[in-house]
């Protein structure tokens, strides 16, 4: 039973790994981009004069930060680990701008609940991340914001899926500048 339960977890794992970063990439070709809806826009209101115009691509401008992404995914020695897509890892290093965001998905079969070990403000983490869930956070001051995820056991029980060695504690260091 437990080869079962490992070899579908590790099967559900990495469909996700998998369909994730490519519907993401299917649908950022398929739809249009922010400053291209917006030059849409403003090309359908001729009235609009130059100031209203360059207040429009300022905002624009303001809105079109990529996203970030991370997901907590499940491995057989330490438990889990940070994933970028590229890298993967106990701590996980990013650099963003002001009013950045960053996506974090659990792909883990464990609950993990986000906490701020550091950082110039105080961010609202939520509570805990199931698997196949996803939070959010902006990161709008400048500054070097400490991150970490505390295992969280659910009611009901989660699935017994053997690991070798003890578990990763998972940092992040997100350097806003």
């Amino acid at each position: 039973m437990r080869v079962f339960v490992t070899a579908l977890t590790t099967f559900m794992v990495g469909a996700i790994v998998v369909t994730g970063p490519a519907l993401g990439l299917y649908f950022a070709v398929r739809s249009p981009s922010t400053s291209e809806r917006a030059a849409a826009k403003t090309a359908a209101m001729p009235h609009t004069n130059g100031a209203m115009r360059m207040a429009g691509s300022t905002m624009t401008a303001s809105t079109s930060l990529a996203t970030q992404k991370l997901s907590i995914q499940h491995v057989q020695r330490g438990c889990h680990v940070w994933s970028d897509g590229k890298t993967t890892g106990a701590m996980m290093r990013l650099h963003l701008r002001p009013g950045q965001r960053l996506s974090i998905t659990d792909a883990d079969v464990d609950a993990h609940q986000m906490t701020e070990l550091g950082g110039p403000m105080h961010m609202k983490m939520g509570g805990p991340m199931m698997m196949s869930h996803a939070m959010t956070l902006t990161f709008m001051k400048k500054g070097v914001y400490r991150l970490g995820t505390k295992t969280v056991e659910m009611p009901g029980g989660g699935m017994d899926v053997k690991t070798i060695g003890p578990d990763n504690h998972l940092r992040l260091v997100v350097t806003v500048a």
